[in-house]
């Protein structure tokens, strides 16, 4: 996702650029098809709001993970992680 959104240019000169933020988190989430007039697939659950709080608090260009995410991740010898400064 990090390198699709380097790639994108919009605006009317395009030349603007797509920044994002990427939060990481692991649980349970609530499933399905929420609204009646206006039916919508959602997401919900305390795992979707963790995840939301770790993507407003990142930076544009990073992913930032929980501290439960890290844990699940971590053991991959590939991955390789810096811990946030507050």
């Amino acid at each position: 996702m990090l390198d699709k959104a380097k790639s994108v240019s919009w605006g009317i000169k395009k030349d603007k650029r797509l920044d994002i933020k990427v939060g990481i988190h692991h649980g349970d989430v609530v499933i399905g098809v929420i609204g009646y007039h206006k039916p919508q697939f959602s997401l919900i659950g305390d795992t979707v709001n963790t995840t939301s709080r770790h993507c407003s608090t990142g930076e544009p260009g990073d992913i930032t993970l929980s501290a439960i995410a890290y844990q699940m991740l971590k053991r991959f010898s590939h991955s390789s992680f810096t811990k946030k400064q507050k």
